[in-house]
């Protein structure tokens, strides 16, 4: 079963699925800006529905815990949205991670992980549906990082769930593959975000190679990367076979991304904008399915 904000759903009732957004978010402690700081329900509802008009039913929402995650405000707008929202349990990038996560050992980690996907978050009985998006940082992974990849190994080990990361700028996907894989993880449960923006064709088969799926996963941000290139990347990634272990996404976590500011198409990007190019390219119906459903659908079924 899929787990999410509004209670379990069948795996086929996913339909088509952004694999790595955030809808309730503020990264303000670190970015020191407003920019990151989603604090207009309305305007993301509006948002969300431009993107449904597009034929979107659901979004993994990978906002943890140390993101600024609101569990309520989630299941607010998967009601008023008329969405599925699988929420996260998780720590991002060191800088964020508070005292106590600095602190924690992998499996005093992995039970919050647990019980979050158990039992529900801060007492609201809403569960999360993923783990994720554990992180770590362009050049290595720092020691808290480490832990808390480590306890999501360890937890998705033991609840056959789904663990999403945040590679910076693509990178360290390997190793972030290797530390999970080494403690237990199913790599088919295992989602490397971000690998888009890597841009190097060898590194994507050798990081497919090890059975986990990958994350195109910024698409529209045209200030890393044109969307032609990824287009480009990802028929080429088909070609060979790779097809099973791509989900798509756009990865929104500015309100600068929004259509609403005029130079993006923020939650559309994907259905609006990159499908076309797929199209384009010639890309089968049956294997443009597995990108937006099967696959989703697959990876972040719970399994007993």
């Amino acid at each position: 079963m899929i787990r999410t904000v509004t209670g379990d759903i069948l795996p086929e009732n996913l339909g088509i699925t952004m694999a790595h957004e955030h809808l309730a978010l503020n990264l303000a402690s670190v970015r020191k800006d407003s920019d990151s700081t989603f604090d207009d329900r309305v305007l993301v509802i509006q948002e969300v529905m431009k993107m449904k008009a597009l034929g979107v039913q659901s979004v993994i929402e990978v906002t943890c815990n140390d993101m600024g995650r609101d569990i309520c405000a989630l299941k607010e707008l998967s009601q008023k949205c008329g969405i599925y929202v699988v929420a996260a349990t998780g720590y991002y990038l060191e800088a964020y991670h508070p005292d106590y996560v600095r602190k924690a050992s992998p499996e005093q980690l992995a039970d919050i992980f647990m019980r979050e996907v158990l039992e529900g978050i801060d007492g609201t009985g809403i569960c999360a549906g993923v783990i994720g998006e554990v992180a770590s940082g362009e050049k290595e992974i720092a020691p808290s990082e480490r832990n808390v990849l480590i306890g999501a190994a360890l937890a998705g080990k033991k609840l056959g769930c789904a663990v999403t990361t945040h590679c910076q700028l693509g990178k360290l996907a390997l190793e972030q593959a290797n530390l999970l894989i080494s403690h237990g993880m199913n790599p088919q449960k295992i989602v490397l975000g971000h690998l888009d923006l890597a841009n190097d064709r060898k590194y994507y088969e050798m990081v497919l190679n090890m059975g986990v799926n990958i994350g195109f996963d910024t698409i529209g941000k045209r200030t890393y990367l044109e969307d032609r290139y990824r287009a480009d990347n990802l028929m080429w990634l088909i070609e060979r076979g790779y097809e099973n272990q791509i989900v798509l996404s756009q990865d929104i976590s500015r309100k600068s991304y929004f259509s609403s500011a005029g130079s993006f198409s923020g939650y559309m990007a994907v259905m609006k904008d990159f499908v076309p190019l797929l199209k384009s390219r010639g890309i089968p119906a049956k294997t443009l399915n597995k990108l937006l459903v099967s696959n989703p659908a697959r990876i972040f079924n719970i399994l007993p």
